[in-house]
């Protein structure tokens, strides 16, 4: 019975239920195209929301007399705002190269896909809310969780995308895998950097270079597991 429940649930999160035609296929190759425009656009209205960080005297309440001081003593919106660039530009950088290795999209995959968008965008909101409330920890807290949602998307889409075969014929079992694990490292760190939030946003944010040794690590991984294939490939 939990083997059954097991396949059922793994058949309903990863394999479409669709019999794949050739119109289907056409017009998934139409969808992909209009996905990843929505998503550049999406990206563009995230890296214009990072800039809006930056003092203003609108919301912070300054004259020009105090312009000298609020952008030499406004260190954290800088820091905030270098962080926040650098993981949305990876988290860009992973969205290109997964739909730079897609033939195609349907329906399940296209909502996975926006999903981790939207979630970087409800992270930029607790981001806000970090620089308006003084490093808050919960709000340092919700930062992670939703980076680390964002990653768990990432991996479902693709998973999902190998599965239902969206992606390039031409992309090997080692490339692949590659992708990952290369999909890994973030979500991972966003994981361990919640505890960190409580000592502070300034420990949180040096939390963040542990992507240092676990990007070091996956790859290693990555590079062991290509050796063996080209080992198990010689023998053969």
């Amino acid at each position: 019975y939990l083997i059954n429940m097991k396949k059922q649930i793994s058949k309903g999160l990863f394999v479409s239920s669709k019999e794949v035609t050739e119109a289907i296929k056409e017009r998934g190759g139409t969808q992909l195209l209009r996905l990843a425009m929505i998503i550049d656009v999406l990206y563009a209205l995230i890296i214009y929301k990072l800039f809006l960080f930056l003092p203003r005297p609108d919301v912070d309440g300054f004259t020009k007399d105090d312009l000298v001081e609020v952008l030499s003593t406004s260190y954290l919106n800088y820091m905030v705002m270098f962080v926040g660039f650098v993981l949305v530009l990876i988290y860009w950088g992973q969205s290109n190269l997964q739909f730079g290795n897609l033939d195609r999209t349907d329906g399940k995959h296209s909502t996975l896909s926006l999903l981790q968008v939207i979630t970087l965008m409800i992270y930029l909101y607790f981001v806000r809310l970090d620089v308006e409330l003084d490093g808050a920890v919960i709000a340092l807290q919700m930062e992670s969780v939703f980076l680390a949602i964002s990653g768990f998307f990432a991996l479902w889409s693709w998973h999902y995308a190998i599965k239902n075969k969206l992606i390039s014929r031409n992309l090997t079992k080692d490339e692949q895998g590659n992708i990952y694990l290369k999909l890994m490292p973030e979500p991972i760190v966003s994981v361990l950097t919640l505890p960190f939030a409580a000592f502070g946003p300034d420990i949180w944010t040096l939390s963040w270079l542990l992507l240092i040794p676990v990007g070091y690590i996956s790859k290693r991984i990555r590079a062991r597991i290509s050796a063996k294939q080209t080992v198990e490939e010689k023998d053969k």
